[in-house]
């Protein structure tokens, strides 16, 4: 009685266990059904987990919102096209009429994802591609280009070529580099953006594309470099002129007046630097103009220019000019010359303060040594009444020469110092005189020399040198 009672409560309780077991399992399975028929109900609209179309994830998206995303492309494209000077710009597909042209495979994909099958999307991601073709109107295209900033008329600036610049004082010329400008092809634009446009690229660079036309001559242009370095080597010259006593410097602001460059072509303009050399020539030279001059007696008189003074051979110093310009040399020097003063200064004071003053109104003659008087003497100028007279002006001794022979027509005649000062006329001695002074220059002169005697010949002739200043009056 005992043992069977037992036994119906074991089956008792172990049919009540199984029971709630199988409840469970029904619970579970109902859940699981339930869960099933949602995911299959939001699948049946949406995509997988780790679903990809072209690269993109449309994981739990609605399959008719990514349709109406990928087949209008202007929800999910545009065209950014960057120019020089930074200006950009965007191009849509509605602003072109720009369409997609699918084949079915979006709508086999959707049939292949179905609600059923969602479980599969635990069992790896899915990436598809979708066939398509892009159209665009052509002339919808042009219109939409031609309104971009890049062609805008106010945008569009030419290229401008390096070029040297003008002189700048303290560094010379420089190279002013070339501007690339604005100016892009309209066309070859137009296809690069319809090839854009077709491979739905998101980025063109017309400056990288080299679509812009540039400019002809850039900063390092060899020929253009090669005349900046000339350039700059005439304006590195520095001619130091010690030129007639004043200091004159042709530097880089005088030369650079005499340079024209025409892109990559240097000249040196030689006309402009005749007349430079002719100008300080015009100040300085002293040869052939007239000089006041005081005379031992204290008259102030107009000396005649004679031969004497400052004169510059403006032909040949033009030329050493040039070339000391072209080989870019810094140097100081003088000009050269065809006559030179025995001082330095204006017209009376390149004379100085040694010379030989001819008085012939008085027939006397004064030597003065840096301002003294060294010595003075009586002598016989040229022959008034035969027309011999000995000229008046200022003069600078030729050379000096012993025991030279005079000739002329009807003779010839020897002394001992011979100090030519004008032509074939100068002072020496003459040991046929007896007298001198007085007015036997009237009648009985010389054919324009003047005569001194032996002993004040021999004197002068001690002091003189070539240019030594002979000034002869009346």
């Amino acid at each position: 009685m005992n043992k069977r009672k037992m036994n119906d409560t074991q089956v008792e309780r172990g049919g009540t266990a199984y029971g709630r077991a199988m409840i469970a399992v029904g619970i579970t399975a109902a859940v699981l059904a339930l869960a099933y028929l949602a995911g299959a109900f939001f699948f049946a609209g949406h995509y997988y987990w780790r679903t990809q179309i072209d690269g993109t994830d449309y994981s739990f998206r609605s399959k008719e919102q990514v349709r109406e995303e990928i087949l209008n492309p202007s929800v999910a494209y545009e065209l950014q096209i960057y120019g020089r000077e930074d200006m950009q710009d965007i191009v849509k597909p509605d602003q072109v009429g720009m369409t997609y042209v699918y084949d079915n495979t979006l709508d086999r994909i959707n049939a292949q994802l179905t609600g059923l099958k969602w479980p599969m999307m635990f069992f790896g991601g899915r990436d598809f591609e979708l066939p398509k073709a892009v159209t665009y109107s052509d002339d919808a295209l042009a219109e939409r280009l031609s309104e971009t900033v890049f062609f805008k008329k106010a945008n569009i600036h030419p290229p401008e070529d390096a070029y040297i610049s003008g002189y700048i004082e303290g560094r010379g010329y420089e190279i002013v580099p070339e501007y690339p400008g604005t100016v892009a092809d309209f066309d070859r634009v137009k296809d690069a953006v319809a090839e854009a446009l077709e491979r739905l690229q998101e980025t063109l660079d017309l400056d990288a594309g080299g679509f812009y036309q540039n400019a002809a001559v850039k900063s390092d242009d060899k020929a253009l470099r090669k005349a900046l370095e000339k350039a700059n080597r005439y304006v590195g010259a520095v001619i130091t002129y010690d030129w007639n006593g004043e200091r004159e410097v042709v530097d880089g602001s005088v030369i650079s007046q005499w340079i024209t460059i025409t892109d990559d072509d240097v000249m040196l303009d030689e006309e402009a630097a005749r007349e430079y050399v002719n100008g300080l020539a015009r100040k300085h030279d002293t040869y052939g103009r007239d000089r006041n001059f005081t005379t031992t007696i204290g008259n102030t008189i107009l000396l005649k220019s004679g031969s004497y003074g400052w004169w510059t051979d403006r032909a040949g110093e033009t030329a050493a000019l040039l070339e000391s310009v072209r080989k870019g040399e810094q140097v100081e020097k003088e000009p050269l010359y065809f006559a030179r003063g025995y001082a330095t200064g204006a017209p009376g004071e390149d004379i100085g303060a040694s010379y030989v003053e001819i008085d012939m109104g008085n027939q006397h003659l004064y030597l003065y040594m840096n301002g003294e008087l060294i010595l003075e003497s009586d002598f016989v100028s040229g022959n008034i009444s035969r027309g011999y007279g000995t000229p008046a002006g200022v003069f600078g001794l030729t050379y000096k020469e012993r025991n030279a022979t005079l000739t002329g027509e009807n003779y010839a005649s020897h002394v001992d110092y011979w100090m030519p000062f004008n032509g074939n006329i100068g002072m020496h001695d003459a040991s046929w005189r007896g007298s001198f002074g007085g007015d036997i220059y009237m009648r009985n002169g010389s054919h324009g020399c003047i005569n001194l005697p032996r002993d004040k010949a021999e004197e002068i002739y001690g002091y003189m040198e070539r240019n030594f200043p002979v000034i002869c009056y009346y």
